[in-house]
């Protein structure tokens, strides 16, 4: 029996965590030329500036910032559980 070539390219799906900028304003919801035109008015704001080589955004950046638009997350802290705990321990320690 005879084995078939292997598939050229990927094997499994890969999700891309910099992404270019029409898929920024998909995530927003938004089409490319308003996202392009409110640019400026977002990065006032705390948005993620695009990587200065590739010109894509970071996604996870840009679901961290909407999280704390829409108040899941603390608007200057960490991120994670486990780093909120490590944060409250480090100021109990400082208090003694």
């Amino acid at each position: 029996m005879t084995r078939a070539a292997p598939a050229r390219g990927f094997r499994f799906p890969i999700d891309p965590r910099m992404v270019p900028p029409e898929k920024v304003a998909r995530r927003l919801g938004v089409t490319l030329s308003l996202f392009e035109e409110r640019r400026p008015e977002l990065e006032a704001e705390g948005f993620p500036k695009p990587d200065r080589i590739l010109g894509t955004y970071c996604l996870e950046a840009v679901d961290r910032w909407i999280d704390r638009r829409a108040g899941l997350l603390p608007a200057n802290g960490p991120v994670s559980d486990p780093a909120i705990v490590l944060e409250m321990a480090g100021q109990r320690a400082w208090r003694k």
